[in-house]
């Protein structure tokens, strides 16, 4: 039985190892496949992804799946125009696939592919859009050519085109040297306000030059809708006693344009030198001393022209949404002045009394005009002779007239749609007696130097009823100082006007206005 025994463990033991040594040869000749893509896991860069084996350029991206398996920077390339989108500025368009300038204009699209300044050339002439005068015509000039008039016709293209260095490359005078009568153009006027805006006592020459065959459009309210190629003209002269005006007694300071291009209106400004020969331009504005004697006092002051950033200052106009609201940073530039209300009276043409708004019809330059005129408001006139007799009108005509200077002098930045609208007093001259108008109404962020010392709710208003003195408007109109109003535009306080505001302030707790902060 003993002997059994260990005969038994010793067949066991010898089939034991039997099984163990007889399969180790056999197991080392077997090859591994785990994703059965044929190809053993040891030679596979991919060995769990039937799909793929190799990985050529060691990116990651086998190369069955790679669109570039021997550039280890690119794997796709989506629009398939064999740039791959790393390298692919449009990797979504089989047409391009670089901006060399970076100017976002792809170079195949871009006719100066390394100009980042430059990616149209309209005409072919080798000139860009941006840097070409003239971008839809391949006879290109310069600006000094454009800028040289011909014959004795108004200079339109230069006009379009360029901001020219002499106010005389516009051909808009007959005689260059004076800006103040003789205007060229067959579509061309003199005009004036009812109400003009104040600028230190200096005299204003206005004239408006339409193109040929177009017309300008009425408007009840606003100015009148202008055609592409208006120039409205301005010049503003200083004479040395404002007693005895005229050409022959001033002197020229400035004349500003006001120019409706394709792109909307812009302002160029224009200096007079000293030997009245000449205006030049200067958009950065310019300011000098100078003098004028005004009922026997002579005033010193700095007149100043403002730069074309001073003048969108006042020129804004907001746009308005669906509910009649400004549009915060949407203002475009617009003209001031002629507006039916400021046009609506007599002048003389050629030695004939005509009303200006029907000589615009007749020439052709406005269209749409009421039949009668009778319904379109004029503003009063106001001169600086009238004075002597504000104490003497009734209040109806002061209330009027002073309406009329504050929507002249104010209300194109104090309005709803102008640039001051966000301060909530609104100027225009329909406007009701209000808050909105500023009576007793409290001054947003009013300047730490007002000598007001009445206050109503512990506040100081702009308008107090029958006190003009502690009136925050009437004091902003009557000083030269920080706290002056208008800000740009003048230097001088307008005696006269703000004598008008202070007695129409001090009528509007009587009848028949009856009103009051307290």
């Amino acid at each position: 039985m003993q002997y059994s025994k260990l005969t038994t463990l010793f067949l066991v033991s010898m089939i034991a190892l039997s099984a163990c040594g007889g399969s180790s040869g056999d197991k080392a000749d077997r090859v591994i496949d785990s994703d059965g893509d044929g190809v053993e896991d040891s030679l596979d860069a991919f060995p769990n992804d039937s799909s793929e084996t190799k990985d050529s350029d060691n990116d990651g991206v086998g190369d069955n799946a790679d669109a570039f398996p021997n550039d280890e920077t690119e794997t796709v390339d989506s629009d398939s125009d064999g740039v791959g989108d790393n390298s692919d500025a449009y990797p979504q368009d089989p047409n391009e696939s670089a901006d060399t300038d970076k100017d976002t204009v792809a170079d195949n699209t871009d006719a100066f592919p390394n100009d980042p300044t430059e990616w149209l050339d309209s005409d072919g002439d080798g000139t860009g859009n941006n840097s070409d005068i003239l971008p839809f015509n391949a006879d290109y000039q310069t600006s000094e050519q454009i800028c040289t008039p011909v014959g004795e016709t108004v200079n339109f293209e230069a006009l379009l085109l360029v901001n020219c260095e002499t106010l005389s490359s516009y051909n808009l005078f007959s005689d260059s040297t004076n800006p103040t009568a003789d205007v060229n153009g067959g579509k061309s006027l003199k005009y004036e306000l009812s109400m003009p805006l104040f600028t230190d006592y200096a005299t204003k020459y206005r004239f408006v030059v339409l193109p040929e065959n177009s017309t300008a459009v009425y408007s009840d309210k606003e100015v009148m809708d202008m055609p592409v190629g208006t120039v409205l003209i301005k010049t503003f002269s200083l004479p040395m006693d404002t007693s005895i005006r005229g050409y022959e007694n001033e002197t020229l300071l400035e004349t500003r344009l006001l120019i409706h291009r394709q792109d909307g209106w812009t302002a160029l400004p224009y200096q007079w030198n000293s030997e009245q020969t000449e205006a030049l331009y200067v958009p950065a504005g310019n300011s000098f001393q100078t003098s004028v004697t005004h009922n026997s006092e002579t005033l010193s002051f700095k007149y100043v022209i403002p730069n074309q950033t001073n003048c969108k200052e006042c020129h804004q106009k907001l746009e308005v949404d669906g509910n009649g609201n400004a549009v915060a940073g949407s203002g475009t530039f617009a003209p001031i002045g002629p507006k039916a209300r400021f046009l609506n009276f007599s002048m003389t043409f050629d030695g004939e009394d005509k009303n200006q708004l029907v000589k615009w019809q007749e020439k052709e330059m406005l269209t749409e005009l009421p039949d009668s005129l009778d319904d379109v408001y004029l503003v009063p006139s106001f001169k600086d002779s009238d004075k002597d007799n504000l104490g003497s009108m009734d209040v109806s005509s002061l209330n009027e007239l002073a309406r009329g200077y504050l929507d002249i002098n104010c209300a194109h930045c104090h309005r709803p749609i102008g640039s001051a609208n966000n301060y909530g007093m609104y100027l225009e001259y329909d406007r009701e007696l209000t808050g909105d108008l500023g009576i007793c109404k409290t001054p947003i962020a009013p300047p730490g130097d007002s000598n007001i010392e009445r206050k109503y709710n512990n506040a100081i208003v702009d308008i107090w009823p029958g006190d003009a003195e502690n009136s925050f408007l009437y004091e902003r109109l009557s000083t030269d100082g920080a706290l002056k109003m208008p800000k740009i535009g003048r230097s001088l306080v307008h005696g006269e006007g703000s004598e008008l505001i202070k007695l129409w302030i001090n009528s509007l707790d009587d009848e028949p206005y009856n009103l009051g902060c307290e």
